[in-house]
């Protein structure tokens, strides 16, 4: 005959396998990344019609619907901080590719008017 300390033992390993053979694992998922948001119940029908209609799954339906929508911005001071730190690192990249003494002249001077530009840019 078990004690109580080892028929709750046994128990909590019991009720732990249980929970074990419900989670999934990511290791062998092409898509490993999750993304979850909120809408209306209206805007939730809407969507789901559109997906049906398409005859895509509902993931491949988002996947596309956002990585192929146009971007609309609005410029606030953090997307205009976000475009100044783009601009700086494209500017880095440039001035390292301008470095290249097998370039073409006409390219060369192409590249130093571009980091001209965005230094400009910068600046303001």
């Amino acid at each position: 005959m078990l004690s109580k300390e080892e028929w709750q033992a046994l128990e909590e390993e019991r009720k732990q396998k249980d929970k074990d053979k419900h989670v999934k694992t990511d290791k062998n998922r092409k898509r490993r990344a999750t993304i979850v948001f909120r809408t209306t119940e209206k805007d939730r029908e809407i969507i789901f019609s559109k997906i049906a209609l398409s005859g895509l799954n509902r993931q491949d339906y988002m996947t596309d619907a956002i990585l192929n929508a146009p971007i609309k911005v609005v410029a606030t001071r953090n997307v205009i901080d976000q475009c100044k730190t783009e601009l700086q690192n494209i500017l880095a990249e440039l001035r390292r590719i301008n470095r290249y003494e097998d370039m073409a002249e006409k390219d060369k001077y192409a590249l130093e008017m571009i980091c001209k530009i965005i230094e400009a840019a910068l600046e303001k």
